[in-house]
């Protein structure tokens, strides 16, 4: 029987109710699985798209053409520092917790590795969307609805669950407000939302 069953049974048959962090973990499983059943073709093209622009060949690259631009130098160091911080700390907690991928059967794209929380991509979008508020003021709104995008996208494509991708929300905009904060202390404490 699965941790998602409503009850688990002893061996005299007695139900035992689950723990509170056993249901969390099975409504966390019901929602994907009902956001999956909804996918369509087109959605999935341009979610996959949305969610590849993450990737970590795709970022070093966009990174490393920014450095070769005068006006763009701050922005890329703005970005490369965001994203190197935030991957580095979704990968500890990623190695630390373990969690494993939703079933394969649910994947409209292939998963970058095989541990679940927290979402890398997610964390990776929101940390450099508040990492902009104080080079860039303009692109840091559009880039933090490109990061709910893709939070979305994550689940939709079946490869998180939505405390996977909660999880890494939190850790970017966290990263992200941090490094704004210790980079340029006086534009990021104008510059950054209220949450």
């Amino acid at each position: 029987m699965s941790i998602a069953a409503e009850s688990l049974h002893t061996f005299e048959s007695e139900p035992v109710k689950l723990s509170r962090f056993a249901r969390l973990i099975a409504f966390d499983q019901r929602l994907l699985r009902r956001l999956v059943q909804s996918r369509r073709a087109r959605a999935t093209f341009l979610l996959r798209s949305a969610c590849r622009l993450y990737d970590p060949d795709m970022v070093i690259m966009a990174v490393a053409v920014a450095l070769f631009h005068p006006a763009l130098v701050d922005v890329a160091n703005r970005a490369g520092v965001a994203l190197a911080a935030t991957s580095l700390l979704a990968y500890a907690v990623k190695r630390a917790v373990r969690r494993s991928r939703p079933n394969n059967e649910l994947h409209a794209s292939v998963p970058p590795d095989r541990y679940s929380f927290p979402s890398g991509h997610t964390a990776a979008a929101f940390s450099l969307a508040i990492a902009m508020f104080g080079a860039v003021p303009w692109l840091a709104l559009p880039l933090l609805l490109m990061a709910m995008v893709v939070g979305y996208g994550r689940m939709y494509l079946g490869v998180h669950y939505p405390l996977d991708v909660a999880a890494g929300a939190a850790i970017g905009l966290i990263t992200g407000s941090v490094l704004a904060i210790l980079q340029f202390p006086q534009q990021a404490l104008v510059s950054l939302p209220s949450f």
